[in-house]
């Protein structure tokens, strides 16, 4: 307001000397005086043209200004806008930054109690197989125990077993040889006069056969020439007794210890006791080709006998020198 005042003050005074300056120019120069023209009334006049021009000029100015306001405020409401956006746009980043390491940190938490729950899993399960495995393990070892304890208990039975039937043999071989030698004194003579008949009607089979050949020869030949013949002091290779009580022994002549007579008896046959030292003289008759078979093996001939080639033996009698 103040400032608008001067204005119209300056442009005022500044229309009053310019009047006052044109009157003066045309009263010297041209001559012409105007009369009624007073001071009062040119002050007032500029006074009045001042304010006109200055009002004139205000309402310019305020509708220039009014539209730089508006501008202004326009621009002002813009940037406010814009502010207000890039704050919101600032803030919803902001919150949407929070959320996704909310998230962000949610999962990786959601993560690391999986993986140790999965962790505590497996280290249970471990634990779990340990202890089954060491139960197990434990279990197996009580079982071999018991197993060991009684295979050992069953071993002692049988040692036991095996020594109480020894001794029992030993004792039954003892009254047996007792009463034998005790038969055979009484019959010696008889024996020798039966022996000489006996020995007479038996050829010697190393006479009849080729020792180390007899074992090829086809069954026809063997039973055609062996009928009624002596096996003289052959040499005991391997024996046994079965479950019968039946001897099996292979005997071998001396001078074809590879060629093998089988010999199955009882005890109404002999009684005595063998020994592999022993010195066998068999009176009989050939019976064909055999092999050592699972009945031999079983009875106690060695295993390396198993499957050999044999000539089995039908037994009249049967003379054993230890």
């Amino acid at each position: 307001m103040i400032y608008d005042i001067s204005i119209i003050i300056m442009l005022a005074l500044f229309l009053l000397s310019f009047v006052v300056f044109i009157r003066w120019i045309l009263k010297k120069i041209f001559g012409f005086n105007i009369h009624n023209l007073s001071c009062i009334r040119v002050a007032f006049i500029s006074l009045l043209s001042g304010v006109l021009i200055v009002g004139l000029g205000y309402q310019l100015r305020t509708s220039a200004q009014k539209r730089i306001d508006e501008q202004n405020e326009s621009k002002v409401a813009l940037e406010s806008k814009k502010k207000t956006k890039a704050k919101s746009e600032s803030k919803a980043a902001s919150e949407s930054k929070k959320r996704a390491k909310a998230k962000s940190e949610s999962k990786v938490e959601l993560e690391s109690k999986k993986r140790a729950r999965a962790k505590s899993e497996s280290k249970a399960a471990l634990e779990s197989k340990k202890r089954a495995r060491a139960k197990s393990e434990s279990k197996a070892a009580s079982e071999s125990k018991k197993r060991a304890k009684a295979k050992s208990e069953s071993k002692v039975e049988l040692e036991s077993k095996k020594r109480a039937r020894a001794k029992s043999e030993s004792k039954a071989a003892s009254e047996s040889k007792k009463r034998a030698r005790a038969k055979s004194k009484s019959e010696v003579s008889s024996a020798k006069k039966k022996k000489k008949q006996h020995s007479d009607t038996y050829q010697n089979i190393e006479t009849i056969f080729n020792m180390h050949t007899i074992k090829y020869l086809s069954n026809r030949r063997i039973f055609n020439k062996g009928s009624a013949v002596a096996l003289r002091d052959f040499k005991v290779i391997d024996f046994g007794a079965d479950k019968m009580k039946q001897y099996h022994v292979l005997i071998a002549p001396k001078n074809a210890s590879k060629t093998y007579f089988l010999l199955v008896f009882g005890d109404n046959i002999y009684k005595g006791r063998i020994t592999y030292s022993s010195k066998i003289t068999v009176l009989g008759s050939l019976n064909g080709k055999s092999r050592v078979n699972d009945s031999q093996i079983n009875s106690g001939i060695a295993q390396r006998y198993l499957g050999k080639r044999d000539i089995l033996v039908l037994i009249d009698r049967i003379q054993v020198k230890n």
